[in-house]
């Protein structure tokens, strides 16, 4: 509790996966207990030192009755375009990014209760950031993930890292100065991800690309292609996603607890202290993403197109 209330003071954020890394440390036969002997241990023991998760809370901006009334307005008239003779269940996707971290210091942090002020020192590596654009259909395929890394697009890690990175097969890899989707990138992934998808597809069968209203989604440029290449985007109603955006509904969240849950168990390898502050490689990011991705089922990605009550394809319930 020492070591904790040091690294508290420091700013250092800390879970109670952190005390069960320091206790092995300090107590070797402290890891021969299970996971959740481990964990009621190091947490009785806070408790008794008065030392409590402290949570962000968020506060709705918009009435969530208005949501749900915004997406089955949204769901009246996407289920005929989905459901029309013509169209394929593998060729209606949806895509969209979610930022991934090579260091993931979580936002909430043990602390004495009653304390006003929760600090929080942050890794010191700017470049730890990455995105990855996922794509589904409502047949249950997922297409490769496309990862953005932060770097310039013709820099040293697009032209030496990359190439030499043993998952490029797996991904698909670019370089962004913000480590975010752009118009130039969404181009690229239009013809790394979606044009290589589409070859399966016979003439004549539609293709229909759901999205958010990202800006960089619909640039003049992104649209263009699209239409070349036959996909029909549709945008999304701002503030619905979480309910009728499939990524969002029921895939991202499992996909990225995947990807924490190796971070987790790379950041006991490297033991409490030096893990708070040192970023994992793209290389290992990378894998990690592969992995995750490649775990997420067929069921769990047709689930997530079906959601009760807002699913697109009702008469399959």
């Amino acid at each position: 509790m020492t070591w904790a209330f040091y690294q508290r003071d420091a700013g250092v954020p800390l879970a109670y996966k952190h005390l069960v890394i320091k206790a092995g440390q300090v107590w070797p036969e402290f890891r021969n207990l299970t996971d959740s002997q481990q964990y009621h241990t190091v947490r009785r023991l806070c408790q008794r030192n008065k030392f409590a998760i402290r949570r962000i809370t968020h506060t709705s901006q918009t009435d969530p009755n208005e949501m749900v009334l915004e997406a089955q307005n949204w769901l009246a008239i996407m289920r005929p375009i989905v459901s029309a003779p013509d169209v394929q269940q593998k060729f209606i996707l949806n895509m969209d990014q979610t930022p991934m971290f090579l260091s993931m210091c979580p936002h909430s942090s043990l602390n004495l209760q009653g304390e006003r002020t929760v600090n929080g020192r942050r890794t010191t590596d700017s470049g730890s950031r990455f995105t990855v654009t996922c794509t589904v259909s409502a047949n249950g395929d997922k297409l490769k993930p496309f990862l953005i890394f932060k770097g310039e697009r013709s820099g040293r890690i697009a032209t030496r890292e990359f190439p030499t990175n043993p998952y490029r097969e797996q991904v698909v890899l670019c370089c962004q100065k913000k480590a975010w989707q752009d118009g130039v990138n969404m181009e690229d992934y239009v013809d790394k991800i979606l044009v290589p998808y589409l070859q399966e597809k016979a003439n004549g069968v539609p293709c229909l690309l759901l999205m958010d209203d990202f800006s960089a989604h619909w640039t003049d440029d992104v649209k263009e292609r699209l239409e070349e290449i036959g996909i029909t985007p549709y945008k999304i109603p701002p503030g619905c996603t979480y309910l009728v955006q499939p990524l969002d509904v029921g895939i991202c969240k499992p996909f990225k607890d995947q990807v924490r849950s190796k971070w987790w168990q790379w950041m006991m390898d490297q033991g409490a202290d030096r893990s708070t502050f040192v970023s994992a490689s793209r290389e290992l990011g990378t894998k990690w993403v592969s992995e995750s991705w490649e775990a997420i089922t067929e069921v769990t990605i047709r689930n997530a197109w079906r959601k009760t009550g807002l699913s697109y394809f009702p008469e399959e319930e």
